[in-house]
This record gives structure tokens, C-alpha cells and sequence, in this order.
């Protein structure tokens, strides 16, 4: 068979074909290769990211023996191509295809998208998607609508109302906190807010009350409720209350910990639970999903969330997804991921100059900016100056004070960072990704040489994120510092399963494993570690 043109063409109607320009059937001939090349060639961007491949193939395995299945199919693809295996393009994160050099064949009438392909779809992860296609095309011509990937979801709606009466002390607690809230909503989500009723406000709206009222004494309570629809659906509520003075509780904590707290829970209600994300179109959802996996640390969740953020970009979200690129690379750099990019250093830095120009006044941005040129660059004064402009446009910020913890540290003011990170600490009370606050006070704790208080953080944060690998690692060292071998066996013998490289020796002599902090604080007894390497 001559295909009549100087491009291979790829049928996937009907019967599963691929022939090359000079006739030459180059199709692979197992049904997983098959499809594999057909996921790909349907991509909008002509790419899929390998993990995604290998939840969609092979949803029942493991990663590591998913990952092998897709080298295998790789390898058959490249075989059954032969000399036009360059039409196949695969790196360390995607598959895509030459499509310069491939023509994708016109569904025939009546034609069955991958028609027998011979693989049980619900067992394999594919029935959705392969029912999708066939669906589009048994469904009779009609004027062609927008393609779907161009419709971007309108931004959710939040409205905020108070309740006390105007004029009152009590109102100006309300609206302290609402501007609080609100100016950090803006920054982290894209949301149109309202304050106070507005017209034609839809259902789906989310509604904030907020309610301040007096205690005993000079105390003053808060509570705030989310709720949306009609009838009424309680999404969150929380209550707090603080002291007054005579000025108003700007910086009070308890105040912003609940206003943190709110946003958390905002996130969430606007993230729906998707088991598949390649084809989500809500920057929200995806960055909130990218920030979940970025803060356990697992190389295969940096990978995916790095695919998250893409999107979010692409979308519209682009200073702030940009932003967390280049923090997601500093964390493969500090952790030494052996599937970082080669260019890890120049993308970052390409990152956060994008996300500085496009949204400068962003506190989450411009801290996100500061710790990553702080480690990548070692340029601490650069890093100082960002934090303390993200802790001056948004206090409420705990990222902001984390970024201005993580420079004081770095210049040699220990006990100030550790002031600092309490605070970021005890402003995010109540967040889903406490572990990663805990841990952050946890080092300073350690460098100022709080061993009993840098102890109790790593296990707190290990019990709040059994997988996060930097709490496992300081509760070895300080266990064994501590004179506690049994603990520091089992906390060893933890961290050995998710890092296969581990050793007490390692830990002990490898100046490149990420533990500086105990290095530098004097609490990494060497000794100790050794004495349990031959245990």
C-alpha cells in the first residue's frame, strides 16, 4: 500500500494503522503500543507527560513497574518504526510525536474510533476516553461549537457580608478581617470578590459572613461561615477570638490564622476531585492540585505538579503557577532528584523573572521569588529585600514570613528566623499542608539549638505527612543525637523505604545530603550515626 504523500499517515478509525511515506507498515503490533501512540497523537499539544501515560495504561500498577511497561512500549514503537523511529520524540517527561511528518487520517463515515483494539477499557483506565472519541464521532454534523480546550471556566464568585452595626468597634474588627481575607484571596486565586451584596450575584456564588461580638472583658469574638447555593449549604465555618487594646487587631495571629484557614477552605471547595487532570481547564484547580503534591516532595509528584502548572500558565494563571515552577525546581535541587532537568537553574530564573514582571505586587509571588534566588544564586540580599516587600504588601502572608525566616537564617540572624518561623508557623494553624510548617520551624528550632522543641516539630510534621522524607531525616539525626538508637533505627528504617540511597554512613559523611541545618547547629552526632550503620 503507497500512501500517496511524502508524510507516514496514522489511521485511528476503523482498524488501527500506521504507514510509512514509502508504504511500509510501521504500526506496533501489541494493542498497549497501539494505544499508547493513539493517547499521544490526540494530545492538543501534541505531548503527554509520561506519568500521565502510565496512569492511563497501567492504573493497577506500581510507578516504578508502570514506568518499565512504558519503556517496553517505547521500545516496540522504535522497533516497529524502524528507520523512521525520530518520528517517535520521548525524554525523561513526555511523549510526542513529528506530526511535521505525519498526516492524522480524516474519520471515514461510520468509521469506529480505534475499532477492535483488543484491550478491556475499563480495566485499563481508557474506557472514558476511548468512549469520548467514538462518541464525537457517531454524533451527527452540527455548525462546529468552540473546541473545548479554548473554554476557560468564568472566575468564581465570593462575596463577602458583615454583620455588626456601621460605625461600630465592632465593625471594624469585621472589616479588618474581610480586607485581610480578601487582599490574600486575590493573591492566591483567581476570584472575583464582592464586598456587600451586588446585583445579579448567581447561586453559585460563594457567601461569606462574617460576625464579630464582644466577650468578657476587652475580649472580642469572630466568626466566619462559607456557604453557597439556595437552599443554604454550609461549606466551612470557624470561630476565634482575641484581646483588644485600643488599636484595632491588625496582626493579631488567632485573627489571622482563621483568615488563612478560610482561604484554605475556599481552595478546596473550588477544586473539584478529578482523577484525571490532563483535560482540566480551571487554573484554581489546577494550582491548588500542583501545590498538594509540591508539598510532599515525592520526585513522581514534583513531575506531575510541574504538568499542573503548565497548564495553569497556559490558562491564565501565569505569575503565580510560574512562581511555584521555580520553587518546585529549588526543592529537586535541594533534594538532589535524579530526574531534574539539566537546565534546572536558567528555568527557574526564567520563571521568576516572567512571574515578577507580569504580577510584582504579589506577596506570594515575590516570596516564592526570594527563596528561590536565595539557594539557587546564594544572593541573600536579593532575597532579603523580596521577603521583606512580600511581608509589606501582605502581613497576613505566612509564605511572606517564611521567605523573610528563610533569609534572616541565611544571613546569620538565628534567632530572628526562628522568631519569624513561629509566627509563619502559628498563622497557618489549621492548614492541610501543616507538615510543611512544622518542619519549617523545626529547623530554626534546631540552629538555635532547641533540640527538644526541633524534635517534637519533625514528629509532628512526620505524623501530619507520613511520606514527606525531610521530617523522617532530622528525626533519625536527633533521635540518635539524643541517644535514642532504637527510635533512630525505626525512623532510619522508615526513611530507607521512600529513599532507597539512605545509609546512617551517608548521613553521617555525605556533607551533599540535605540536612545542613543539624550540620551547622552542632546536633548531627557522626558517632552515633556510624555506631548505627553496623547495627
Amino acid at each position: 500500500m503507497i500512501s500517496g504523500t511524502d508524510k507516514a499517515v496514522l489511521n485511528l478509525y476503523g482498524r488501527f494503522s500506521f504507514v510509512a511515506a514509502d508504504g511500509r507498515d510501521i504500526a506496533p503490533k501489541s494493542a498497549k503500543s497501539q494505544a499508547l501512540l493513539a493517547l499521544v497523537a490526540t494530545s492538543e499539544k501534541n505531548g503527554r507527560g509520561r506519568l500521565w501515560l502510565q496512569k492511563r495504561l497501567w492504573p493497577r500498577s506500581d510507578s516504578d513497574r508502570a514506568a518499565i511497561s512504558l519503556r517496553q512500549a517505547l521500545t516496540e514503537i522504535r522497533r516497529s518504526l524502524d528507520e523512521d523511529r525520530d518520528l517517535l520524540i520521548a525524554d525523561r517527561r513526555s511523549v510526542a510525536l513529528d506530526l511535521s511528518r505525519i498526516d492524522i487520517a480524516a474519520p471515514a463515515p461510520g468509521a469506529e474510533f480505534l475499532e477492535g483494539l483488543g484491550l478491556s477499557a475499563t480495566e485499563n483506565g481508557l474506557g472514558d476516553w476511548i468512549q469520548r472519541h467514538r462518541d464525537e464521532a457517531a454524533t451527527p454534523e452540527t455548525p462546529p461549537a468552540a473546541p473545548l480546550r479554548h473554554t476557560v471556566p468564568a472566575n468564581p464568585i465570593v462575596v463577602f457580608g458583615t454583620r455588626s452595626e456601621t460605625g461600630t468597634e465592632l465593625e471594624l474588627v469585621e472589616d479588618i478581617f474581610v480586607d485581610c481575607v480578601a487582599r490574600s484571596l486575590r493573591e492566591a486565586l483567581m476570584v472575583d470578590v464582592h464586598i456587600g451584596d451586588a446585583p445579579a450575584i448567581p447561586e453559585s456564588a460563594f457567601r461569606v459572613e462574617v460576625q464579630a461580638y464582644r466577650q468578657e472583658g476587652a475580649r472580642v469574638g469572630l466568626r466566619a461561615r462559607i456557604h453557597q447555593g439556595k437552599p443554604k449549604v454550609l461549606v466551612w465555618s470557624g470561630m476565634t477570638s482575641t484581646q483588644l487594646h485600643g488599636a484595632p487587631p491588625v496582626e493579631d495571629l488567632s485573627i489571622i490564622s482563621l483568615g488563612n484557614q478560610m482561604i484554605d477552605a475556599l481552595s478546596d471547595a473550588m477544586t473539584v476531585k478529578v482523577s484525571d487532570s490532563q483535560d482540566l481547564r480551571d487554573a484554581n484547580m489546577l494550582t491548588r492540585l500542583a501545590m498538594r503534591r509540591i508539598f510532599c516532595l515525592r520526585p513522581d509528584a514534583l513531575l506531575e505538579a510541574d504538568q499542573m502548572l503548565a497548564r495553569a500558565q497556559e490558562i491564565g494563571r501565569r505569575a503565580q503557577a510560574g512562581a511555584w515552577r521555580a520553587q518546585l525546581r529549588l526543592i529537586q535541587h535541594v533534594e538532589l532528584h535524579s530526574d531534574r532537568s539539566e537546565n534546572l537553574t536558567e528555568e527557574a530564573r526564567q520563571f521568576c523573572t516572567e512571574a515578577l514582571e507580569l504580577e510584582p505586587l504579589n506577596s506570594m509571588v515575590l516570596a516564592a521569588v526570594a527563596n528561590t534566588r536565595l539557594v539557587l544564586d546564594q544572593d541573600v540580599s536579593a532575597c532579603m529585600e523580596l521577603a521583606r516587600r512580600s511581608v509589606a504588601l501582605n502581613p497576613s502572608n505566612p509564605l511572606a514570613w517564611n521567605s523573610l525566616a528563610t533569609a534572616k537564617l541565611y544571613a546569620g540572624d538565628i534567632g530572628e528566623a526562628h522568631a519569624l518561623a513561629v509566627r509563619a508557623q502559628r498563622m497557618s494553624s489549621g492548614s492541610p499542608f501543616g507538615h510543611w510548617w512544622d518542619f519549617g520551624r523545626c529547623l530554626t528550632a534546631a540552629l538555635t539549638g532547641r533540640q527538644d522543641e526541633a524534635l517534637q516539630l519533625a514528629e509532628a510534621a512526620h505524623a501530619l505527612s507520613p511520606e514527606f522524607r525531610p521530617p523522617l531525616r532530622y528525626l533519625t539525626a536527633l533521635y540518635a543525637a539524643a541517644d535514642r538508637p532504637e527510635d533512630a533505627l525505626r525512623a532510619g528504617q522508615r526513611l530507607k523505604r521512600l529513599e532507597p540511597d539512605f545509609s546512617f554512613r551517608r548521613m553521617a559523611t555525605d556533607g551533599s545530603y540535605p540536612i545542613s541545618p543539624l550540620r551547622w547547629s552542632g546536633l548531627l552526632d557522626a558517632d552515633r550515626l556510624l555506631d548505627l550503620e553496623e547495627r
